[in-house]
């Protein structure tokens, strides 16, 4: 319920296709990698710092009936191997910015990535350290802002 969240998956939700993998990235409770699942994507990757995030999350996957798409661990971005279709991170903009480099090193081409936990009128300076991606979208909700930003546009199928 906190507007990041919101915003977040509404995102996640517009940026979504069927059979998209997802990266959720400070996953907390799991809310955003469950909800991409149930939407359509084919599995999703949730990842915290927090040990307490794994069995939270799991029970979520499990009560929304995702749980054999949706695998969670306490795996550092650092060691993420892939690229994903959607990665989303709804963590504040100095982590944000910390992991700017893995964020955008784990987006598919053709991805996109989510951030929010940003305040508002204070965004540009996460833009700046997510470059060479661009922002595509920013919504606002009670002065968190969400940014949407892509490399390359998708081409449609």
């Amino acid at each position: 319920d906190h507007p990041t969240t919101i915003l977040s998956m509404r995102a996640v939700r517009a940026a979504l296709f069927r059979g998209a993998r997802v990266l959720d990235v400070g996953c907390g409770s799991g809310v955003l990698a469950v909800g991409a699942c149930v939407l359509g994507a084919s599995e999703a990757t949730a990842i915290d710092i927090s040990p307490a995030a794994v069995p939270t999350t799991e029970a979520n996957a499990l009560a929304n009936g995702v749980a054999d798409r949706v695998e969670v661990s306490t795996t550092p971005l650092a060691l993420i191997d892939g690229r994903y279709d959607v990665v989303v991170a709804n963590i504040l903009a100095p982590v944000l910015i910390d992991l700017a480099a893995d964020l955008r090193r784990v987006v598919a081409p053709t991805g996109v990535l989510i951030v929010s936990g940003v305040l508002a009128d204070q965004h540009l300076h996460v833009e700046e350290a997510l470059q060479p991606l661009r922002s595509t979208k920013r919504t606002t909700l009670d002065g968190w802002a969400a940014l949407t930003l892509a490399g390359r546009r998708r081409v449609p199928s």
